[in-house]
């Protein structure tokens, strides 16, 4: 059964119910009394709104630079070409609130930029975010090594038990980075 068979509100049902599996899954039971374990899941849906909303953004960027009207975005989220082009165009976006310090590197191509984040990762430069043509890096003490997987493929994530951690999201592609005397 494809997305496509399925109607909006069971995809909606199906959703929530993986949503809301996510959030309990953070506050292991028997972790205070009910009420706490409903907070807990109030800050669960707070962190799953923040990284969803964030990653819309991604994916709105993404699907622009691969040539889809700001028009198009916005009719299929119900907003006018201006509104989603000043929520989403990189122009109206500036660094995030709190965001590291360190350098930006970029610009940079898709095809390029794996080379550029291991050449800096070998100087210490740890990757902290990422964006279409660019990525923020800060420094450390120790080398990095960098892996980028897209959601798109069968490719498996890489494995945290060999060292590697979740770095940054750019739709659809994720960043890892594991310190290289872990390899």
């Amino acid at each position: 059964m494809t997305t496509a068979d399925v109607s909006a509100p069971q995809r909606d049902t199906t959703l929530a119910v993986e949503l809301s599996r996510l959030a309990a899954a953070g506050d292991p039971p028997g972790r205070g009394g009910d009420s706490e374990r409903l907070l807990a899941a109030v800050a669960a849906f707070q962190d799953i709104t923040r990284v969803a909303t964030d990653l819309q953004a991604q994916a709105a960027r993404a699907a622009h630079d691969a040539g889809v009207s700001w028009a198009r975005i916005g009719a299929l989220l119900g907003v006018s070409r201006q509104a989603v082009q000043q929520r989403f165009d990189p122009n109206y976006v500036g660094a995030p609130a709190g965001a590291a310090e360190g350098r930006i590197l970029g610009p940079v191509t898709r095809a390029e930029e794996m080379a550029h984040l291991e050449a800096a990762g070998a100087q210490g430069w740890r990757l902290v975010e990422a964006r279409h043509g660019e990525h923020r890096l800060v420094h450390t003490r120790a080398a990095w090594e960098v892996q980028r997987v897209s959601i798109l493929t069968p490719r498996p994530l890489p494995a945290a038990g060999d060292g590697w951690e979740a770095a940054a999201t750019r739709f659809p592609d994720c960043f890892y980075v594991r310190s290289r005397s872990a390899s």
